[in-house]
């Protein structure tokens, strides 16, 4: 019984590994912003044109590159989001931490960013910080 229980514990731990590693190879590489819409904190959406980037960069770290690069238009007037940092892709291979860079030389961790879908050619996913959820959907 114990030996069956440590042959299943031992194949779940593999498989959730390769399932991170997979995912990850999938997500590395720029991606271009197709569809950007924003959830505030009070659950209203607002979806925006916008044109930009963002990178996720390979590495052999616990932590790896990340940047968004992206304009987006409210009402006529065009904004910059821009960000840079570091990333990290859970052994769940569904949800990732970035520590975000500020302006003020300070890191915000950003630990409730998911993976909705990824594959070799198209990605959504969402990026949650202090103003609300950010969907994004990606095409490479």
């Amino acid at each position: 019984m114990k030996n069956s229980f440590l042959l299943l514990a031992i194949s779940f731990v593999l498989f959730s590994c390769n399932k991170a590693k997979e995912t990850h190879k999938k997500m590395v590489g720029e991606w271009t912003i197709i569809d950007y819409t924003f959830q505030n904190n009070n659950n209203l959406s607002y979806k925006y044109e916008s044109s930009g980037t963002i990178n996720f960069e390979n590495c052999s770290d616990d932590f790896c590159n990340f940047s968004l690069n992206m304009t987006y238009v409210v009402s006529g007037n065009t904004y910059p989001k821009n960000i840079t940092g570091l990333y990290h892709l859970e052994n769940d291979a569904e949800h990732y931490t970035i520590k975000r860079s500020n302006a003020d030389g300070t890191i915000s961790t950003l630990d409730k960013c998911r993976i909705l879908l990824v594959n070799k050619d198209q990605m959504k996913t969402l990026i949650q910080d202090e103003l609300g959820i950010h969907h994004f959907v990606l095409e490479k």
